[in-house]
Order: structure tokens, then sequence, then C-alpha cells
């Protein structure tokens, strides 16, 4: 798989988390630096102009609003060059089933068309829940292959666990040489 033709792009969330406590490096961040480690692959954040707040229940109000809302938060980040990409590692942890709304805001503002979309998620009970599903509802040109879910509590205690999953996942879909 070329380097240049592939892009790990990840939502994440420091601070309080379920079911770990208040972490300095989210999830999402994690995985997606273990990803590039693992394959050479460029990253891009998606983060919200706005940020959320370090705590859960701040920030689970504004994402649950967010969410009913079916909002696309404004983002941070300048898009990146996604000339030449045709595959996409898309990190992101599971709120309430669902995708984050900025991961949304990410992929509306991208050409999805034709665009591999692998996604890697992180929860704590729901695994991958309906994400696979609801990626092929809102992006039918894209093809959405087969994802994997990580607990964050393992992503945060026992990162080498959690890097060998992404290395198992990355090989049984072809994406490491």
């Amino acid at each position: 798989m070329e380097k240049n033709k592939t892009l790990i792009a990840f939502f994440s969330r420091r601070g309080e988390n379920f079911n770990v406590g208040s972490i300095s490096r989210g999830n999402g961040e994690i995985i997606s630096s273990m990803l590039a480690s693992l394959t050479g692959f460029r990253e891009y954040e998606i983060c919200t102009a706005d940020g959320y707040p370090a705590d859960l229940a701040e920030c689970n109000k504004i994402a649950k609003k967010e969410l009913e809302e079916r909002a696309r938060p404004e983002l941070r980040n300048a898009l990146p060059d996604m000339s030449g990409v045709g595959s996409l590692l898309l990190v992101y942890p599971n709120w309430w089933g669902n995708l984050p709304m900025p991961v949304y805001s990410f992929l509306d503002a991208i050409d999805t068309d034709g665009l591999d979309i692998y996604p890697i998620c992180t929860h704590e009970d729901n695994g991958l829940a309906m994400t696979e599903r609801i990626l092929m509802q809102a992006y039918p040109k894209a093809s959405v292959k087969k994802g994997i879910a990580i607990r964050g509590s393992v992503v945060q205690s026992e990162p080498a666990k959690a890097e060998e999953s992404l290395k198992v996942y990355l090989e049984q879909s072809g994406l490491l040489a």
C-alpha cells in the first residue's frame, strides 16, 4: 500500500473518560500514533473550533445535543490534501452507538466517492455498534470496509495489546505490507 494513498483521520478527546478516568492523551490520538508507527501513513486530527470540555458530564451534554440536532461542528484544522488518497483509516470513539458529529463534519467536507473507509472505533461497552452501517448509509459512494473496535481502557492500560490488535487488523485488511 502506498503511503501517500492512505490517510489516518482521527477524532480524539482528552480529559475525563468513561471507565478510564482523566487522560492526558485521548484514545483516538494514541490509536492514530500506533497506526502511523506501523504503516508510515500520515495523520490528520479532526478537531472542532470550540473543542469539548474536559468534564465528562459537560462533554456528554454538548455531544448529545449535537447528535440530536445532527449538527456539523466547525472544524479547527484546515482539511488535509486528499489528492490521490484512496483509503482512509477513520479513528473515532463510539458515542451513543454513532460517530461523533465532528467526524461527519470532516467526511462531509471531503470527497468520499470511491474512498475505501476502514472504521477503527474505541469504546467501552458497545464495540462498533451500528457505525459501519451508518457510514455505509451516509456515504453510499464510499466503500466501507470491515472495522475494528478496541476498548479505550485497553488503549490506556494495555497499549501493546491494542497495538497487536491493530497490526492483525491491518494485515487482514491488506494495509500492512
